[in-house]
């Protein structure tokens, strides 16, 4: 088998992870994306975590309750990664201050994911 053959679809891309409130805007954004940019490598987990300014509001030795997080990762080719960058802080709000963080780190190699149609369940 040659080399040409047993290669693997795929290329350089990056990886961008958003921590949002958890208020369903990460629902929206996953279908957005989906929609807009034909996305497919993106998921989406449910976390606690504390804000930093609200840690800083804490009283000596407490620690600040934790509220509901999401934590949004998606996976994008290299060449459409800063349009996808800028779509997501956009739609998801975060030109506004305390609505979440947003960053994006490179990956050496991602592989393309295809899904059915009916994979994408209608909001």
């Amino acid at each position: 088998m040659s080399m040409a053959n047993a290669a693997i679809p795929g290329g350089a891309a990056k990886l961008i992870t958003c921590i949002l409130p958890d208020d369903g805007t990460e629902r929206r954004l996953l279908l957005l994306l989906q929609e807009a940019h034909g996305i497919t490598r993106a998921d989406s987990v449910s976390c606690r975590g504390v804000a930093v300014l609200q840690a800083a509001k804490a009283r000596g030795n407490e620690v600040p309750e934790a509220v509901l997080s999401r934590v949004v990762n998606v996976v994008v080719d290299e060449a459409e990664a800063e349009a996808v960058f800028d779509f997501i802080c956009v739609h998801a709000g975060l030109t506004e201050p305390g609505r979440g963080v947003m960053y994006m780190v490179a990956l050496n190699f991602a592989t393309p994911m295809t899904m059915p149609a009916a994979a994408f369940p209608a909001v």
